[in-house]
Order: structure tokens, then C-alpha cells, then sequence
């Protein structure tokens, strides 16, 4: 079961992260890009869990390519919603962002030669170093904060039901690791970034499509 999840969740990751990068190619908005790079992280992230269920065993280096990437998807994704609120929020928040992933980069290139070749257990999922968990835990927190906010404000302002759905496949998604790590079954961590990722897929589909505009008086439409 697990197996299929996350095959489903690198699948459907890679797919929507691509119309999105797609579309910011056809049709520049930065919250195109930024939304399909986090859903690129999230598929990088989810093959060392695929790799895992299917071997039983994990190689170093996509132990840290899980952390590489687990650490910033929630947090691009967010800075896909900053941009929708105000662009200099979402410049702020892409600055935070970037800073956070040098911090995993710098922790991660530091203290890579300390892990085993070959991790056989599920302890893959736990942060090697405090160093990186830190700010893992910030950018999860930090970032789904900004996408509920997003959310709200959306809307609120339209009304769609889109903005509510990306919301709730956002909390779905991040709080998937911690329910996982308290309750120690790898199965909910499968389950809740899949279901996560279905509800991010249907609300950024929904998202896509032309909105009608809203039909005006008789009178105004004769003219």
C-alpha cells in the first residue's frame, strides 16, 4: 500500500510541478514557478521513500536527498502563495526560503560523511543533525502558516474553492512527517502525502482553468 502511495505521489508531483513550470514558460507569474518548483521538491522527496519501500534499504545519497528536498517543499510552495498576496511579500519570502535551503545545504555538505553507506531502516526519515532539523521544522511551519494565509485571503476574495483545497493538501502534506515520526508507522506518512498531494492537484487544476467572467446587466450586454 505504501508502495503505490508513494508511487502516486512522485507521479502526480512531477506531472503537476511540470504544467505548472509549463505555464510560467508560456505565461510568466511568478507563483506559477515557485508552486512547480515545491511540487518538484515534493517528487524528489518522495523517490527516496519509493526506493525505500521497494528495496528495504536506502543509499546515503538519496538518504540526503530526502532531507535536500523534504526540508524546502512546503516552503516553495508557500513562496508561490507570498507572490499570489503581494510580490514583495513573496520576494521576502522566497529570500527566507533560499536562506533556509543554504542552511540545509551547508549542514548537509558538513556532515555527509558521518551517515552510512547504506541506511536499512526507517531511521532514514529522521534528521541526521540538529543542524538540518531546525530549519526543516521552520520551513514546514513557517511555510504552511503562509499558504493558510493565502488560502484565506483568496478566498475571501473569490470565493473559490480552489484556495481551500491547496490549504488543506498543504496541512495534509507537512503534517504527514510529524504524525509519522509521533506515531512511528510509515504507512500514515504514505497516506498523508498522498492525500495531500491529491488535494494540492485538484485545487492548483482548478486553479488553471479560465474563470468566466461574470455575466452584467441586459442592458449593459446590449450595448
Amino acid at each position: 500500500m505504501a508502495t503505490v502511495a508513494n508511487a502516486v505521489l512522485v507521479l502526480l508531483s512531477l506531472l503537476l510541478g511540470g504544467r505548472l513550470i509549463y505555464r510560467y514558460v508560456n505565461r510568466p507569474r511568478p507563483h506559477s514557478l515557485w508552486y512547480g518548483v515545491g511540487l518538484i521538491l515534493i517528487a524528489c522527496a518522495a523517490l527516496p521513500e519509493l526506493w525505500f519501500e521497494l528495496t528495504g534499504q536506502i543509499p546515503t545519497a538519496l538518504w540526503w536527498l530526502y532531507w535536500f528536498t523534504a526540508s524546502g517543499c512546503v516552503a516553495y510552495l508557500a513562496v508561490g502563495s507570498a507572490y499570489l498576496m503581494n510580490a514583495r511579500f513573496g520576494q521576502v519570502t522566497l529570500a527566507a526560503a533560499v536562506a533556509l535551503t543554504v542552511w540545509v545545504v551547508a549542514a548537509t555538505l558538513l556532515t555527509g560523511g558521518t551517515g552510512p553507506a547504506v541506511v536499512a531502516t526507517e531511521a532514514f526519515r529522521s534528521a541526521p543533525t540538529s543542524a538540518i532539523k531546525l530549519p526543516f521544522l521552520l520551513q514546514n511551519i513557517g511555510g504552511s502558516l503562509v499558504i493558510l494565509a493565502g488560502a484565506i485571503i483568496s478566498f475571501v476574495r473569490t470565493r473559490a474553492a480552489f484556495a481551500l483545497l491547496i490549504a488543506l493538501g498543504t496541512f495534509v502534506f507537512a503534517s504527514g512527517g510529524a504524525a509519522s515520526g509521533l506515531m512511528k508507522v510509515s504507512q500514515i506518512f504514505a497516506f498523508t502525502q498522498t492525500a495531500g498531494i491529491l488535494l494540492l492537484y485538484a485545487g492548483v487544476s482548478l486553479s488553471l482553468q479560465p474563470r468566466k467572467a461574470p455575466a452584467g446587466p441586459p442592458a449593459e450586454a446590449a450595448r
